[in-house]
């Protein structure tokens, strides 16, 4: 897509997207103290307690930046990555499907992304409903975000992530989906009230974070009871090229030995897992109250 179409797509979706803030306003809480948020103006977001200013940009609330304060530094090399504009525009097409080949070993079946959604449509039940709010979590370029409004089209389905490339990438990806809102956001801290959600999706990122056990809490707190949470890492292995990659990009990876144990811990039941050589997916649920 050339530069002049590319723009041109983003600015219809992000129109598209503007009178709808009031929607996810609803679910919105300060990634700071956790109070309500109110729109002050057209493009700021103000908490109801500690005063916490959030940018609302034509494309994404953003829930990282501070008004007048230095933007976060991605922590890691991965991460940095993302933030890279030839990185994301690659990333779907060449580079995730070669870092799952890289830590999973190369001789394995890796599903591809159909194959790879229906896992999640199954296990969150989106044949089952059409209506709820979801959310894809550490949501990338949007192409799960974009399968999951289609699937729920009357439902409500807000893509997260932190970096400001990706979401961008998004907006392009989910043109045309008037049930997608998006949010940039730190899992470390998520700008959400509790119990909001009934699935929470989140493919291919886990590895990226500093604390999973602590983003396992976080969602657990954020969905419903009996909400569906899913995700998709790598395991650990003695493969060589997993190691080498490990030192490359600094992601971590998931021990699945004690995976069963940090879920049950959290308040978890119901671990259901698939594996691809070391690649692997799981889903638990958040208990009915």
């Amino acid at each position: 897509m050339n530069l002049a179409l590319r723009s041109a797509v983003r600015d219809k979706a992000t129109q598209e997207r503007q009178p709808m803030l009031t929607q996810v306003l609803d679910l919105l809480a300060c990634p700071s103290c956790s109070a309500d948020v109110t729109q002050t103006a057209p493009t700021e977001l103000k908490c109801s307690s500690c005063g916490r200013g959030a940018p609302v940009t034509p494309a994404f609330v953003d829930m990282v930046r501070e008004p007048g304060k230095p933007d976060p530094a991605a922590p890691t090399t991965a991460q940095k990555l993302m933030e890279s504009t030839a990185f994301v525009r690659l990333y779907e097409a060449v580079m995730r499907p070669f870092f799952s080949r890289l830590f999973a070993g190369f001789g394995n079946h890796i599903p591809d992304y159909a194959e790879e959604f229906e896992i999640y449509r199954k296990w969150l039940k989106l044949d089952e409903e059409n209506t709820g709010t979801w959310l894809d979590l550490s949501c990338g370029a949007g192409y799960f975000t974009d399968q999951l409004a289609g699937a729920v089209p009357e439902a409500t389905v807000v893509g997260l992530d932190i970096s400001e490339a990706m979401l961008h990438k998004a907006v392009q990806e989910t043109v045309g989906r008037r049930n997608v809102h998006l949010v940039r956001g730190d899992v470390r801290r998520l700008p959400f009230k509790e119990g909001v959600f009934d699935g929470v999706n989140n493919p291919g990122s886990l590895h990226l974070y500093a604390d999973p056990v602590g983003a396992y809490e976080a969602v657990f707190r954020l969905l419903k009871p009996g909400g569906v949470y899913v995700a998709s890492t790598f395991a650990v292995n003695d493969l060589v090229s997993s190691r080498i990659g490990v030192r490359l990009t600094g992601i971590r990876r998931t021990d699945l030995k004690q995976l069963p144990g940090q879920l049950e811990k959290v308040g978890f039941t119901n671990y259901r897992l698939i594996k691809f050589g070391s690649v692997f997916a799981f889903a638990v649920t958040k208990p009915e109250a």
